[in-house]
């Protein structure tokens, strides 16, 4: 058997030939402490680079002052990172600590539910556990999505006349801009559940979504569901969260639009201008009931999972939607607390 044409490894079969230990790790090099840093100061360091076909220790400064802007003075420093941004290098330091996640019980639970959009990237309604709204906040980047979206026009654009193009530079802008969204978003989410000292942070679980057929602009909004950061937005308000103590949360994100907050049953959506008609003639914002209803379905499931299969039944019985467990909404949850009060629970 020819070795360089295929070869087997451990019972693998490999086509080329036998892998190798790669010298080269596509990953940023680090500043062991003692042999590649030294502190020498609160803004000064040495690092060992090699320089001149030589090893040799160069003194650098760096400024420490947004230590105490980040909060994180008295955490502990890890070994810092060489890292190349463009044609510069800087060193990154990377800090760490235990935090404990609050455990407040669930009657005294304030949560701010959140609902990711399009248009608006994010509605929030901060909330007690009887349905009680404290708060409400609309997120949303219009300058940055009409630039990306214009650079998104003009790299399609490109390619209908000139095929599949890499478009490095538009993409480096269009990722950039979806970049700063997410941060923006995560981090006035953040502020709105601080500002409310809420203890968790509700999302919908928003898994592969089906693109919309059929309709008027479908296409256009298939392109902009593309372009959607929902699990980047997540992902990164989770991890500010745990630096603060607060808690995240999912909840199903079946029906949660579809219905109005009131118990009125469906709505007409006017996607056009994020307004939801309900059967009773009101017309509301259709993402701002949206996140009621996310808030509602947390303190709902959490409520039900505490009781026993008896009393549960009881409340069932009493408030007839809490069976269909989809379909649940802010007048469910008050409808469950105004039960629960009438039984001294």
């Amino acid at each position: 058997m020819d070795e360089k044409s295929e070869s087997i490894v451990n019972g693998k079969r490999f086509k080329k030939q036998r892998p190798v230990l790669s010298v080269r790790h596509e990953v940023f090099p680090v500043f062991y402490k003692g042999n590649m840093f030294k502190q020498l100061s609160s803004n000064q360091t040495k690092i060992k680079v090699f320089l001149n076909n030589d090893w040799v220790w160069v003194t650098i400064a760096f400024h420490h002052k947004n230590l105490k802007n980040r909060g994180i003075a008295g955490w502990k420093e890890n070994n810092p990172t060489l890292v190349k941004t463009g044609k510069k290098y800087f060193i990154h330091f990377s800090y760490e600590k235990k935090i404990t996640l609050n455990k407040t019980k669930l009657k005294e639970q304030v949560i701010v539910s959140v609902d990711l959009g399009i248009t608006n990237s994010a509605v929030c309604c901060a909330m007690r556990s009887d349905g009680t709204v404290i708060g409400r906040k609309f997120i949303n980047q219009p300058v940055e999505k009409d630039r990306m979206y214009t650079k998104i026009n003009k790299l399609k654009k490109a390619q209908r006349h000139s095929g599949y193009v890499n478009a490095p530079n538009y993409w480096r802008r269009i990722n950039g801009l979806k970049k700063h969204i997410v941060h923006h978003t995560s981090s006035e989410i953040i502020k709105f559940a601080v500002d409310h000292q809420a203890d968790i942070i509700v999302f919908e679980y928003l898994g592969k979504m089906k693109h919309p057929e059929g309709m008027y602009g479908a296409k256009k909004l298939r392109h902009k569901v593309h372009h959607w950061s929902k699990l980047g937005i997540q992902s990164k308000a989770e991890e500010m969260a745990h630096y603060k103590g607060i808690r995240i949360r999912r909840v199903s994100a079946k029906y949660t639009s579809a219905l109005a907050f009131d118990g009125s049953g469906e709505v007409k959506r006017n996607h056009k201008k994020d307004l939801a008609a309900y059967q009773n003639d009101k017309v509301y914002h259709a993402d701002l009931s949206a996140s009621y209803n996310i808030g509602a379905l947390y303190f709902i499931r959490e409520f039900l999972k505490s009781f026993s299969e008896k009393k549960r039944l009881l409340l069932e019985a009493k408030v007839p939607s809490l069976v269909t467990r989809t379909r649940l909404t802010l007048a469910s949850l008050i409808s469950l607390h105004q039960a629960l009060r009438t039984n001294g629970a």
